[in-house]
């Protein structure tokens, strides 16, 4: 039984109350213990499909920005094995805990063994040496609730496996509250006619740019790809001008980045933290967002898309759901 998509969005303050009790709880006891054992072994990758690699792809970056050696895979890059000698430790991701190129490449990882699922007791978990639950309410059928949970989740882990809290996570509910009561229509608006759209971001907000991305494609089937920033300006942003569309996530390099791309003509929306003042046009949409470090401001980075894409749904008369999930998916 999945939610109705705009309740699950409009659930989540709620929602990441409970599941951040339950990871504290969890992280507390014998489960952190062995996660702040493994940051001391070496190299960690984490891996998961769709928006759980897109989440495991800011993990690792929170990761690396506290010294700690972490990459990020989608699972399905291990599906032909996992060689000895990748890593010391593996962290498979999935709410579910039922995908199949997460589960089989968490088995075949020979090396110790995490997993983050909402279903301890899936196949995920029965392959993971360490499981940490996330304590989430039932999703929607597109992802919202389980996707921000995650975020939390694995900034929590992050914090505990590297011991420098970057994040009050106290304030996450409520600032999450204050973006959810926004209006999303400009987003809306710049996004309505876009034909293509490119989402750029780069560090731990990585996983924003390739969530957005997806989540644009599969509730408001929009064209999409993502990008990191750097790599955006080594040629994808050739196709920058009228009738393009660019969201940009970041306070860096993405600023001047978003008023080059709105003097080329493409329409272009900037979501930042920043109070930098980047004085907004005709082509550039900025969506201001309270300040949250590390994988907490990518929990409030998704809200406004999340938001946008159902009216763009809407608007254009379609269910947001999953037309196409092959079987061999899951598990």
């Amino acid at each position: 039984m999945t939610l109705p998509y705009l309740d699950g969005v409009l659930a989540q303050p709620d929602n990441l109350r409970r599941s951040a009790e339950a990871v504290r709880t969890a992280l507390a006891g014998p489960v952190g213990a062995q996660a702040a054992a493994v940051a001391r072994w070496g190299s960690l990758v984490a891996f998961g499909m769709g928006a759980s690699a897109h989440a495991a792809a800011g993990f690792a970056a929170a990761l690396r920005a506290d010294g700690l050696p972490a990459t990020a895979v989608s699972a399905a890059d291990l599906h032909d094995g996992v060689p000895h000698g990748l890593a010391a430790a593996f962290l498979g991701i999935s709410q579910s805990g039922r995908s199949r190129e997460t589960v089989e490449a968490l088995a075949a990882a020979p090396a110790a063994r995490l997993a983050l699922t909402n279903h301890p007791d899936g196949p995920l978990g029965a392959a993971a040496d360490t499981v940490l639950a996330l304590g989430c309410a039932e999703d929607t059928a597109v992802t919202t609730l389980s996707y921000t949970a995650t975020l939390q989740a694995l900034g929590l882990l992050a914090e505990r496996m590297s011991g420098q809290p970057r994040t009050d996570w106290r304030l996450l509910p409520d600032l999450a509250t204050q973006v959810l009561r926004r209006d999303a229509e400009p987003l809306v608006v710049a996004l309505a006619g876009a034909a293509c759209v490119d989402v750029v971001a780069a560090g731990t907000r990585l996983a924003t740019a390739g969530a957005a991305a997806l989540l644009l494609r599969e509730a408001a089937h929009l064209p999409t790809a993502s990008f990191t920033t750097r790599e955006y300006l080594h040629g994808p942003l050739e196709t920058a001008g009228p009738g393009r569309s660019v969201v940009l996530f970041g306070a860096a390099r993405e600023v001047p980045l978003a008023l080059d791309l709105a003097r080329y003509g493409a329409d272009v929306v900037l979501v930042t933290d920043s109070d930098a003042d980047v004085p907004a046009s005709g082509a550039l949409l900025v969506v201001r967002l309270p300040r949250l470090g590390g994988l907490g401001g990518c929990v409030l980075d998704i809200l406004p898309v999340q938001l946008a894409a159902h009216a763009l749904a809407q608007h254009a008369g379609r269910p947001i759901e999953l037309r196409h999930m092959p079987a061999d998916t899951k598990l």
